[in-house]
Parts: structure tokens; sequence; C-alpha cells
């Protein structure tokens, strides 16, 4: 009678968790540097580490909550994997130096900056990885410290005090791809 019960409380399980929230990621058989990709209603953090594994830099969170992703892609890039998943947890996806900054949408328009005494190339990484820049290229002539206290100033406003404060200009630009900073 025991092992009836148990049975039966396994397929209730089974029955009541069965739509709720599901993931496979797998090589794509077609092409083994693509994936095939089943998310639904799961857990950004869940979704991250499943696609950690088969990307070459680390993924950093940095949402509010823990959205749900519901998502499917046939023999996509790992990289488009995290992006369109991303996407359908309404969260921002940018590449910085080393790792992938997932945050909320809302805050990847603006730059926080607290910095006292701070490197001016340090600064301007920063603000690249925040602001979604692909690209940046600092000229060699680029020196300098400065203070900076910013909360969701729009990209562009802060690009434009901190070249300004250490009088610099921007050579060149093309959109998000490319921006060359000089003096």
């Amino acid at each position: 009678m025991k092992t009836a019960q148990a049975i039966a409380l396994l397929a209730a399980f089974f029955l009541a968790t069965a739509g709720n929230a599901s993931m496979t990621v797998r090589r794509s058989q077609s092409d083994g540097k693509k994936l095939d990709v089943t998310i639904v209603r799961e857990p950004l953090s869940n979704v991250t580490k499943a696609l950690q594994f088969y990307l070459p830099e680390r993924i950093e969170l940095i949402v509010s909550g823990d959205p749900l992703v519901t998502y499917r892609g046939n023999s996509v890039t790992p990289d488009a994997a995290l992006r369109l998943a991303a996407r359908s947890a309404g969260v921002a996806v940018d590449l910085g130096n080393d790792r992938y900054l997932l945050r909320d949408a809302k805050r990847a328009s603006g730059v926080t900056l607290d910095v006292k005494d701070e490197d001016v190339r340090v600064i301007l990484k920063s603000m690249q990885q925040q602001c979604g820049i692909r690209n940046l290229v600092i000229d060699n002539d680029v020196q300098g410290k400065g203070t900076f206290l910013f909360t969701d100033v729009p990209c562009e406003t802060a690009f434009r005090t901190v070249l300004a404060s250490f009088g610099l200009r921007i050579s060149d630009s093309y959109a998000n791809d490319l921006i060359a900073v000089a003096r």
C-alpha cells in the first residue's frame, strides 16, 4: 500500500508541475557549434547557469528579481541564445571586456558612477560597458584622474560631461560599434 501511495504522490507532483517550468539546452545535431534551446517559464538565473557552459565569457546578472524566460530556438549560437532569452525576460545584454552584463532594460541607457580620483581610462571603460559600446579606442595622450557621482545619467550626457572635464573629444563615432577618444 505504501508503494502505491508513493507512486500516486509522485504522479500528482509531476502532473501539478507539468507546464510550469522546463528547460533543455543541448548541442544542435545539425551544427555542433550551435544549440537547440527550449525554455518555458524558467527563472533567468537558471537559464544563465545552463548557457554559461557554452559561452567563453562569464555572465553577471544585475537585475531586480529573477524574471521568467520563455524562449525556443533551434541551431542558434550560444551568444544569440543568451541575448534572445534575455530579451524574453525584458533584460538588456552588454558584452564587457571579460563578461556578459545582464541588467534591467530600463537601466541599460544610463550611467551610474561613484568614483573619486579615478583614472580617466577606468572611467571611460566603465561607461563603455554601461552604455553598451562594443569598441572603445583611447588615444595614448588621454590621461588624468577625476571624481564623478552620476546616478542613471543618459549615456550621451555622461560622455559629454566626462570628456569636457578632461578636455577630451570623440574623434570617431559609429553608433555603439566604435568610439575613439582623443585630446
